[in-house]
């Protein structure tokens, strides 16, 4: 019985830094909004990487690359604590954050390294 115990607790105590690294996976979860107001931060689509801050990689898996803030997005329809609610805008100017979105998540990342602040958790 001892010995049982004594399993299930070193079990946890691995188990603990998994549950950690995970309780983050939705900040790269963004849905989006109807107004500025409710939203973290605005989004513009742009035509091209070379006007974009981050290459987005659209995918509906939450998988190990969301929780990297490399451009993973998993875009929800619907908002709870743990999503990043933004508004999208069609003036890249005033956007916080220009996208481009890519077809291959190898060519997902950040060009402006700065901006990636915005994708973090409240």
């Amino acid at each position: 019985m001892k010995n049982q115990f004594q399993k299930n607790s070193f079990i946890a105590f691995l188990a603990l830094p998994l549950l950690f690294h995970f309780s983050n996976i939705n900040a790269q979860v963004v849905h989006p909004v109807a107004s500025k107001k409710e939203a973290k931060f605005s989004v513009a689509i742009v035509p091209h990487e070379s006007y974009a801050d981050l290459k987005v990689y659209r995918t509906d898996s939450l998988n190990s690359q969301v929780i990297k803030n490399i451009g993973y997005w998993v875009i929800s329809e619907t908002q709870d604590s743990q999503t990043i609610p933004i508004v999208w805008t069609s003036d890249p100017i005033t956007a916080d954050l220009k996208i481009v979105l890519v077809n291959y998540p190898e060519r997902a990342g950040w060009v402006n390294k700065s901006k990636k602040s915005l994708l973090k958790p409240y």
